[in-house]
């Protein structure tokens, strides 16, 4: 007895099942509306232990320095080297996830940073044992590494499954994620340092992150299967196919369906020769400059100028608001856009409100000797960071529909260098003028003036590519 979809069906060579898997298998039609939702869930909560986990060693260096004796310089650098395995692998992480498909990639990358961030305490212990320095920055690299593929592997996902138009808001809401897990990371971080040491957030945030991983590969292994389930087989094991799935090897390359964005070979000197792209990744360099100072060193700050000041207060509040911003700006943008604004001039306002308004908070914190002052400027220049969520941060989508994961590759490895380049000049500013945070804070606002200038005079949301 046979099974059949439809009454006619064609026998499928073993190489077009192989390929089912894999070259047909990541070009998938739209989302449904249904589908949408349950994926923006599931990246939101992916983005937010993600962060979580890079914002863990932040959160605990203070405690960390004391008990290993970590110099500024030290905790500069060990703070920074994430972002050297982070940013090497942006390029290339977008064009894995572009050509085989995110769905497949993020799992394995997932499980390498969960268990780098489950036995960082113990793995920190033997390098302080040993006294390598080595091995410590080894285990942040390759934390770097492993996390460097979820925001490409994503961007990729996102923009072959959804519409122009729904784009930049998914998109926006899952990376909103992002400050969710900073606020997950410094509440509950905070109190658990308090209660049981430093070691307990770096096992609790590793054990959380493996539980999404778990979440994610189920959902992963219902998409396959619903693909694989389109593939069926005769009583003799034969494998069949529906007649309008696949007519021939020539067809899966050629003649994909509706809706369906097919991998090719990037454009990139055509890219590279456009100005916009460089106006582009000049502000995606001075906004994630601000924001990573800020996202490593307040706690330091903090510690250094109000050391009576409570941690869970200025660990959380910044953070609240910028998950506020950063989930109400792709609606507010296309707010605009229903209004008639271009995309061009979308993306110009909100990211130059977004980067004027951090040089300015930056600025006027260098003058500040207040904590109330000082927080409150803080957790403004973090509001602000969250309108980038509608400006730069979707610009890949703009710039490439059809190469969104190999872009915004690049994007994140311009922010990923002011992660190792920003946070480690910080950390030799306060070492070089003992502890002076204003030249830190006015070094860092002059930089989002520049970025802001540029983009705002050669930004675009048009395609380049």
């Amino acid at each position: 007895m046979s099974i059949f979809i439809k009454p006619e069906v064609k026998k499928v060579s073993p190489s077009v099942i192989r390929r089912f898997g894999t070259s047909f298998g990541s070009h998938q039609k739209l989302w449904s509306r249904s589908e949408t939702k349950l994926w923006t869930i599931n990246f939101f909560f992916g983005t937010c232990v993600l962060y979580a986990s890079r914002v863990s060693l932040p959160i605990c260096a203070v405690a960390m320095a004391k008990e290993y004796g970590w110099t500024i310089t030290d905790s500069g650098t060990i703070l920074s080297c994430f972002f050297w395995g982070y940013a090497a692998t942006q390029v290339v992480a977008g064009n894995i996830a572009d050509h085989y498909s995110g769905e497949r990639v993020l799992p394995f990358t997932t499980l390498v940073w969960s268990a780098l961030t489950l036995f960082t305490p113990q793995l920190f212990d033997f390098a302080y044992w040993t006294r390598s320095l080595f091995i410590l920055i080894t285990i942040r690299v390759l934390t770097g590494i492993g996390q460097g593929f979820h925001l490409p592997s994503m961007a990729s996902i996102v923009s072959r499954h959804l519409t122009a138009s729904d784009k930049g808001r998914v998109f926006g809401i899952c990376l909103a994620g992002s400050h969710f897990g900073s606020i997950v990371a410094g509440g509950i971080g905070s109190l658990l340092i308090d209660l049981f040491g430093w070691r307990s957030l770096f096992h609790f945030v590793g054990m959380i992150s493996f539980i999404w991983y778990l979440f994610f590969e189920r959902l992963t292994d219902s998409v396959l299967s619903g693909r694989r389930a389109r593939v069926v087989f005769d009583s003799g094991g034969n494998a069949m196919q529906d007649e309008s799935l696949i007519e021939s090897d020539h067809f899966i390359k050629k003649k994909p369906s509706k809706g369906v964005i097919v991998a090719t070979a990037v454009p990139w000197s055509k890219l590279f020769r456009h100005p916009s792209f460089w106006a582009a990744s000049l502000a995606q360099y001075c906004g994630a400059n601000a924001y990573f100072t800020m996202f490593s060193w307040l706690p330091y700050y903090f510690s250094d100028n109000f050391p009576q000041a409570t941690a869970f207060v200025y660990n959380v509040v910044p953070s609240l608001a910028i998950v506020f911003t950063s989930l109400c700006a792709p609606y507010f943008a296309s707010k605009l856009l229903t209004h008639g604004c271009s995309i061009t001039f979308t993306r110009r306002f909100m990211e130059s409100v977004s980067l004027i308004g951090m040089g300015t908070c930056l600025f006027l914190v260098s003058l500040s000797s207040r904590f109330t002052i000082s927080l409150a400027l803080f957790t403004l220049a973090m509001a602000l960071r969250g309108l980038h969520h509608a400006g730069v941060s979707v610009n890949p989508h703009d710039f490439a529909p059809d190469h969104t994961g190999s872009v915004f590759g690049i994007f994140n490895a311009f922010s990923a260098i002011t992660g190792f380049i920003g946070v480690y000049m910080a950390g030799w500013i306060l070492h070089s003028s003992d502890n002076q945070w204003a030249y830190v804070f006015i070094f860092t606002a002059l930089q989002c003036i520049i970025g802001a200038f540029v983009y705002g005079l050669k930004g675009t949301g048009s395609r380049i590519i």
